[in-house]
């Protein structure tokens, strides 16, 4: 199918980041939409067209060009199977996310952490820099249409996932690797099955193609070698094509100095925390520089780029405590998140609030999840949130967390909450002893820390 071909579209799933991105581009050529999604909707987020809450064989028309679904709605739901009773074509989010670029100079932001931050900060550097780009990330981003940004110029940023191999679906002409851990244990038999798979998505780049990778990652330093495309590094190691060096760090601000093939960039500074916005930063950058990107409009998408939605996200405050929420769901990505809250916030009194996401995650990364709460101060932890379609039978459950903790600190506070709202009374009927409330994990926590501040 070519894009042009499409005249109405019908999504499944119009909640989810990927998928509705999808819906906005369209609507902005437009496609007529139709869409539906089990969760509630909220009509006014979305661009216009006819909504459904449930699903209904009804809602998919006889008209429709193509049928769009998250890749979470199985074969079995009525949608799909009434688009294969009219022959609709159906293609899943990485598949359409493959067709909306396939005529673009489409970079790839892939790895395990940071893949939205480093999509949305390349994206603005591109627009800075008159290319006028489009850009599809999974989270909202400050003056895009929030998660969209609608290009006329030749280059297409994308965040393309890992998990199921999603990213292979993709064709692009330059590859950016943040990091690589094991985050998808209920898709991947192990680390080596993700560096496998990884392996061979690389290795779909065209002969001209580019690599950008961080060198300072062992599993990307391994992936990469004897790879026959040009490749980019960038990190913290000055063996870097882009590094940065005399990094400081104040409760307001980070600064660095960049160094590009061995010549100084300038120093540099930004509003976000943590080491692992540093590595964001030096991803989205060298990207840039080797699109011929100009350095003089570094610092000023810096100065105005406050991070995405879900990210560090100082949301609020409930009495005098600020109440910041975080996507973070994987035991690397909440102990990066929580030292960035004690260099933002030095001295407070912090609470980590997490939810855990996924039992098989939690399950199999369970000494990592141990080890990073350790490092909480202090640790309100809600039970699993359970993944639709995505668990085993597994009683792995936030109390054996607790008691693990408990067995390597019997003086660490934690507390345990079975549901979001024992949480919230829990969260209200102790703020007083915290001046941040730190949200952390993926699925419902941004509720929670979002109902706090209500």
């Amino acid at each position: 199918m070519q894009l042009q071909e499409i005249k109405k579209a019908h999504f499944i799933g119009v909640r989810g980041i990927g998928v509705s991105a999808i819906l906005r581009l369209l609507s902005l050529r437009g496609v007529v939409l139709t869409g539906s999604d089990s969760a509630r909707l909220d009509e006014a987020m979305l661009p216009a067209g006819k909504y459904h809450e449930g699903h209904d064989e009804d809602n998919v028309e006889s008209d429709t060009s193509i049928v769009i679904f998250s890749p979470a709605v199985p074969v079995t739901n009525v949608e799909r199977m009434r688009a294969q009773e009219l022959g609709i074509p159906q293609f899943s989010y990485p598949d359409a996310l493959a067709l909306v670029t396939s005529n673009k100079r489409t970079i790839a932001v892939s790895g395990t952490h940071g893949k939205s931050t480093t999509t949305a900060l390349l994206g603005k550097f591109f627009e800075s820099g008159g290319y006028d780009p489009s850009v599809i990330v999974g989270a909202e981003v400050s003056g895009w249409n929030h998660n969209y940004r609608h290009g006329d110029g030749e280059v297409f940023v994308v965040e393309a996932c890992e998990y199921r191999r999603h990213m292979m679906s993709l064709s692009p002409g330059v590859i950016l690797l943040t990091n690589l851990e094991l985050d998808h244990p209920d898709y991947y038999s192990d680390l080596a099955d993700v560096m496998q798979a990884f392996r061979a998505y690389i290795e779909k780049l065209p002969t001209n193609g580019k690599l950008i990778y961080n060198i300072d990652d062992a599993n990307l330093r391994d992936i990469t070698k004897k790879i026959d495309v040009e490749t980019i590094s960038f990190g913290i190691s000055t063996a870097a094509d882009l590094c940065a060096i005399n990094i400081l760090t104040t409760s307001d601000t980070q600064s660095f100095t960049l160094v590009w093939r061995g010549a100084v960039l300038g120093n540099f500074s930004t509003s976000l925390p943590g080491l692992y916005n540093i590595y964001n930063i030096l991803g989205a950058v060298a990207t840039y520089l080797v699109h011929g990107g100009n350095p003089e409009i570094i610092q000023g998408v810096l100065n105005k780029f406050n991070g995405i939605g879900r990210r560090f996200e100082m949301v609020g405050k409930l009495g005098s405590a600020m109440v910041v929420s975080d996507y973070a769901h994987h035991p690397t990505a909440l102990s990066a998140v929580v030292e960035a809250s004690k260099s933002r916030f030095p001295q407070k009194r912090i609470l980590t609030v997490f939810r855990p996401h996924h039992r098989e995650r939690t399950s199999k990364l369970f000494n990592g999840f141990v080890t990073s709460l350790l490092t909480c101060d202090s640790v309100l932890l809600l039970e699993i949130y359970d993944v639709a379609g995505r668990e085993e039978n597994l009683t792995v459950s936030s109390r054996d967390l607790v008691a693990e903790v408990l067995r390597h600190d019997p003086n660490k506070v934690i507390t345990f909450a079975q549901s979001i709202v024992e949480a919230a009374q829990l969260i209200r009927s102790m703020v007083n002893e915290y001046d941040v409330i730190l949200v952390v994990g993926a699925g419902d926590a941004d509720e929670l820390a979002r109902d706090l501040v209500m």
